[in-house]
């Protein structure tokens, strides 16, 4: 019922006199490596190694009319596939989809959103290196619920969440989550410090004692510099959670600095270095060492909407090595 509500509520919006607008984004990429390994366990992104894969295929889809507007995005890809799995099979293939309203200086939306956390979205193309940095591939992809949005100076605004989850689209028999953004911008100088205080547990009535175990206590600060032709952006962040049977808090960090060099308008260069330390394995399964990366690569544009890259990049920890040479074809449109 709420579902049909929204519907003809977006229609009695847009029916008339609406703007509307089409962009999209595509993200191929093919990577190799001699290690012999067919895919990267520990990421989501530009994962699979030894065939061409398409990241993402997205259409983004704006209505706007006077005080409201809607994003609609139907998206493609291994990235969808690999988050979207578990979800409403009407609802695996929406990148983003939501109404807003905006008065003043206020806008509240309500719908699915793409994750606040983190300078990097899963559009390649709007991002300094081509692949996802550890950082962005251990927060949530996306989050479902309702978004206030403030802006109390032109330099500074804040967003407040009200969620289903971590990572979850539909409601369940828990309690809500919470997420914060404040963002302030100055000159050359941009800065994010993002929160998440929610309960993890999966949809129903389940225990109490692991609906305390599966409360999440996360914060993430980033900040990004911008003059002439470089770019830098750099992220930190940290969690606490308790695992079951566990009467402590377990934590896990993670740091990453990236670059940007802007040589002309077809050519730039990039480059990376990250840690991730999770020694509980409380989201990382794949090490209780510190994990890092490096990387470095240069994409280049041919034309007004086509982009062809290459990256090197090198996983090392403790119990495991992986060199990944990356090859790019991507669009924006």
């Amino acid at each position: 019922m709420f579902r049909f509500f929204l519907v003809l509520v977006f229609f009695q919006v847009f029916a008339t006199s609406a703007q509307f607008s089409l962009s999209g984004t595509y993200d191929g990429y093919v990577a190799v490596s001699k290690k012999g390994v067919s895919s990267l366990p520990f990421m989501v992104s530009h994962a699979k190694i030894g065939a061409y894969e398409i990241n993402l295929l997205e259409l983004e889809l704006r209505f706007t009319h006077n005080a409201w507007s809607a994003q609609f995005s139907p998206a493609l890809g291994s990235y969808m596939q690999n988050n979207f799995a578990l979800e409403a099979s009407h609802r695996r293939y929406l990148y983003e989809s939501y109404l807003q309203y905006a008065q003043g200086k206020n806008e509240w939306a309500i719908g699915t959103f793409s994750s606040p956390y983190t300078q990097e979205t899963p559009r390649g193309v709007d991002q300094i290196s081509a692949t996802r940095s550890l950082a962005a591939e251990y927060v949530p992809y996306y989050v479902s619920g309702l978004r206030w949005t403030r802006s109390w100076t032109s330099q500074f605004k804040t967003q407040l969440f009200v969620t289903s989850g971590w990572q979850r689209l539909l409601l369940s028999a828990v309690r809500p989550s919470f997420g914060l953004l404040f963002q302030y911008e100055k000159k050359n100088w941009k800065y994010n410090w993002s929160h998440f205080y929610g309960d993890l547990a999966p949809t129903g009535k389940i225990d109490p004692l692991l609906v305390q175990n599966r409360w999440r206590f996360f914060q993430e600060f980033n900040i990004g510099y911008a003059k002439n032709n470089w770019t830098l952006q750099s992220c930190v962040y940290g969690g606490l959670q308790k695992q079951t049977g566990a009467s402590q808090l377990k934590f896990w960090l993670q740091g990453n600095l990236q670059a940007s060099y802007t040589v002309n308008d077809q050519l730039s260069l990039n480059a990376r270095s990250e840690i991730f330390y999770d020694p509980s394995m409380v989201v990382f399964s794949t090490a209780n060492t510190p994990f890092t990366s490096v990387s470095s690569g240069f994409m280049y544009q041919l034309g007004p909407v086509l982009q062809v890259g290459q990256e090197i990049r090198y996983f090392l920890s403790r119990q495991i090595e992986i060199p990944v040479y990356y090859s790019f074809l991507r669009l924006k449109f």
